[in-house]
This record gives structure tokens, C-alpha cells and sequence, in this order.
């Protein structure tokens, strides 16, 4: 069939009507690389009207700077199909040239342009769609976890809930965690959680109270010794929390009780994973997580040359404030009703608590937060009379004794504090059997217990 034949076919009527219905482009160039055929969606997508292109040679056109390349040039060169995306006239478009062979000749190029514009854009629409999706479902895994957390953590305030998925995203990483907060607030708690969902998991939890242990005791603790280091050492030696630690988490509570010489060997913990036990020469690798926590204003504590500034931003690489319990109040019902619940299993009582008593216990300012309304609700538990806790056994122990202060302009805050202190301590001792109980029932070391009955002038005893 002859190019003029051609022409004329392709240009019937029928022919063109056939080829615009299309929704992809059509774009016949002849053996010699001439235009013959564009039809409508080829205008559409390449912004070339059919009466300029027809007629003119692709060569000439790539060279005038019309199109970057010819890919049906390449097709009359290569005598094969040719698939390529290109941008023309600012859109992204896929071409595929097929060669047309009549006689074992090429007779013409049969271009298919597809607009892919609207599909990449689908597909970064997608892409972030999937993007969103991930963080979505990252979200619903934290809320997942949330739901499914340890019980001692009770988050039904806005503050708490926040500082809860905060805890969840900082333990997905392994950077240091400085936890703020009131004596009590639960930071103990909180490490513990973090813990529990970080990659160390498996790993030991080792912690450390700093407040208890003198400068001696707490290093040799913290680092281990050699044998023979000091009077009273083992001779086999001793390892350190540190070294116990290793792969797992070590939690520095009180950290701002830490004494200056100390901070300085915690900084090198820190920045170059190695310690010496005391007595020892020898470096120790280690693979610790930092997680310290403290009731004192540290950056206070910074300026006034008492915590070394390179150690305090070395561990609030991420802070955690847990606010006080008389900031959230929404949690104080929800805890109330968890440790009714807590006590009434050990002690085995089905005792509940009145509204009246409630409001009562919701109203008071809980300065020792929540490890002062625990024990107060143990207390409840075990010295209520009848089942139903009312108002009145908040304010009557099972000596007559007065739970709450009665504050005189006689006396200083302090007096009023050691008075309350060793009213509590006794109330404590007489649920307790022996040292270990009363620890359990405290939430305090019995070496703490000691030290405070000592100061407090009372003499131990036991129901």
C-alpha cells in the first residue's frame, strides 16, 4: 500500500472518529519519520494541534526543540518496540512505539500515549495515604498498649494520657529519660513501663535509689569493687548495679541526691559505655538505657553548682513531668477504685467505699500523691469496721487517733510534718507482722523504715 494510500485512509472520516473515540493517544509517523495521524487525545495531552504536527518530520521537531527525544525515531532505528515515560508540556506521559512491517519492511510507527499524570498523582496520593495509615496504625498500637498497660498506671486524665503515649514513643528509642515529678507521683511506675516497652524488655531492670545510700555505699553499689578494695569487702569482690544492668535498663531514682563525685563517673558511663569497679584498673563495657528520675528542680540545682550541667543534658535527652495528684484530679476516683480493689484480693474483704467518702477523698490535696492515697486506702481497707467505707473512717484509726493534722499556729510546718510522720509510721506498724511487711505496706526500704523510726524517736514494733 502506498504512503498516499495511506494518508487517505487514515484520514476517513470513520477512521478518525474510531481513533479521537480512544482515551489514549494515537500518533502515526510514516517509515521516514513524517507525522501522518494525531488524533484528539494526542492534542489534548500534548498541546500540538493536528493540522501543525501532520506533515512534519519527528527529526525536525526534536531539533526545534519540541520534544527532548523521538521515540519513534528510535523505533525506526532500532526496527523494534520501544517503551519510555517521558514529561512533555508538563505532564507525565508513557509512550510505546510499535513498529509496523509489511513485506518484512517497516511500513510505519504506531505511537500509544497515555497521560500518567492523573495516575502519579493517584500514586502519591497513595503513598501518602499509606504514610498516614502507618502513623494511624502506629497510634492505635500505643492505644492498644495503653489499654492493655499495667494496672498501677491509671490514666484517665487528659495529662496522664498524654504523658503515656509519650512514655510509649520514648521507649521505642533508647535515648536517656529524665522523669520529673512530685515524691509519689508514680515515677518509679513509669520507668518501669517504659521499660517494659522498649527493645529491652527482655533485658534486667536494675534500680537505684540514690536517696538511701551514703557517697561510700552507693559507688561501690553502683560500680561493684575488686577484692579487697575496703575494710568489709568481699574477697571474691562484688559486681556493680551497672554491670547487672547490662542490656537491660538502669533506673537512677533521686538522682539529684547523686553526690558531685559520682555524677562525673555516670557522665563517662554515659558518654563512653565503659566503668572500673572501685579498686579496679580495668574498663568494663556496658549496654545500659538511663532512666533518671527526681522530686528537685535539677536545672536549680545546675546553677547552683550542686548537678553537673553536661550530666543534666545528658539525661533529659527526653523529660517527662508527671504532674502532681491534685492536678489530675480525674484519676484520683479511678485509683480509689483500684486499690479497693487491690486490697480487698490480698487481704480478702469485699469492702466498698461510700460516694460521701469519695468526694471526701477527692477534695484533700494529697501531698504525698499517689503512693500517699494508697496507703491511706490500704489503711481504709484493713481498719474499716463494716463494709461499706463511710466518711468518718477517713478521719478515725483504730486507736482514736486523728488522721488528719489539726494545725496549730504553735507550730511550724516541720513540727506538724514529724507529728503526722510518726502517726502514719505507727498506723503502719500495727498492720504489719514484721520489717518486711511494713516495707511492702510503706512502699519503703527497710533500711529507709529504720533510719525513720529512728528519727522519729519510735521504738519498732508489730501487730
Amino acid at each position: 500500500m502506498e504512503q498516499k494510500t495511506i494518508r487517505e485512509f487514515l484520514n476517513t472520516n470513520i477512521f478518525k472518529e474510531i481513533f479521537d473515540s480512544l482515551n489514549i493517544g494515537i500518533h502515526i509517523i510514516d517509515s521516514k519519520g513524517n507525522t501522518i495521524f494525531y488524533n484528539k487525545i494526542c492534542e489534548e495531552i500534548e498541546g500540538n494541534s493536528k493540522e501543525w504536527i501532520i506533515g512534519k518530520n519527528m527529526n525536525d521537531l526534536v531539533q526545534e526543540g519540541i520534544y527532548s527525544e523521538s521515540i519513534a525515531i528510535e523505533v525506526i532505528n532500532k526496527k523494534k518496540q520501544v517503551s519510555k515515560s517521558q514529561t512533555v508540556n508538563g505532564k507525565y506521559i508513557y509512550t510505546t512505539g510499535v513498529p509496523i512491517f509489511l513485506d518484512e519492511e517497516l511500513y510505519m510507527v504506531v505511537m500509544n500515549i497515555v497521560d500518567m499524570t492523573k495516575i502519579e498523582e493517584l500514586r502519591f496520593k497513595y503513598n501518602e495515604l499509606k504514610d498516614i495509615n502507618k502513623k494511624i496504625k502506629n497510634e492505635l498500637n500505643i492505644l492498644n498498649k495503653l489499654e492493655l498497660k499495667d494496672n498501677l498506671i491509671i490514666s484517665k486524665s487528659q495529662q496522664m494520657k498524654k504523658i503515656l503515649m509519650l512514655a510509649l514513643r520514648a521507649a521505642k528509642v533508647d535515648s536517656n529519660i529524665l522523669i520529673e515529678g512530685e515524691s509519689g507521683v508514680g515515677k518509679g511506675v513509669l520507668s518501669s513501663y517504659i521499660h517494659n516497652n522498649s527493645e529491652r524488655k527482655e533485658g534486667p531492670f536494675v534500680k537505684v535509689d540514690c536517696s538511701t545510700l551514703s557517697e561510700t555505699l552507693i559507688e561501690s553499689e553502683l560500680f561493684g569493687y575488686e577484692s579487697g578494695s575496703f575494710t568489709g569487702a568481699r574477697k571474691e569482690g562484688k559486681a556493680g548495679l551497672i554491670q547487672m544492668a547490662d542490656k537491660g535498663t538502669l533506673f537512677l531514682d533521686e538522682i539529684g541526691e547523686l553526690p558531685l563525685k559520682l555524677q562525673v563517673k555516670i557522665l563517662g558511663v554515659i558518654q563512653d559505655k565503659v566503668f572500673q569497679k572501685v579498686g579496679g584498673n580495668k574498663n568494663i563495657k556496658t549496654d545500659i538505657r538511663i532512666i533518671a528520675a527526681t522530686n528537685r528542680n535539677l536545672f536549680n540545682m545546675v546553677e547552683e553548682g550542686t548537678f553537673r550541667e553536661d550530666l543534666y543534658y545528658r539525661l533529659k535527652v527526653i523529660k517527662v513531668k508527671i504532674p502532681s495528684l491534685r492536678e489530675r484530679k480525674d484519676d484520683i476516683i479511678p485509683l480509689i477504685d483500684y486499690f479497693i480493689k487491690k486490697y480487698n484480693k490480698k487481704y480478702n474483704f469485699n469492702k466498698n467505699i461510700s460516694v460521701k467518702a469519695k468526694k471526701t477523698l477527692l477534695n484533700y490535696k494529697w501531698p504525698g500523691n499517689i503512693r500517699e492515697l494508697e496507703n491511706e486506702i490500704e489503711r481504709l481497707v484493713v481498719l474499716s469496721e463494716n463494709d461499706l467505707i463511710l466518711e468518718s473512717d477517713i478521719f478515725t484509726g483504730d486507736i482514736g487517733e486523728s488522721n488528719c493534722m489539726s494545725l496549730s499556729n504553735d507550730t511550724t510546718f516541720k513540727e506538724n510534718v514529724y507529728e503526722y510522720e510518726k502517726k502514719l509510721l505507727k498506723t503502719y506498724m500495727k498492720q504489719s507482722k514484721d520489717i518486711h511487711e511494713l516495707s511492702l505496706h510503706t512502699g519503703l526500704e527497710e533500711s529507709t523504715i529504720r533510719k525513720k523510726a529512728k528519727r522519729l524517736n519510735i521504738e519498732i514494733s508489730y501487730r
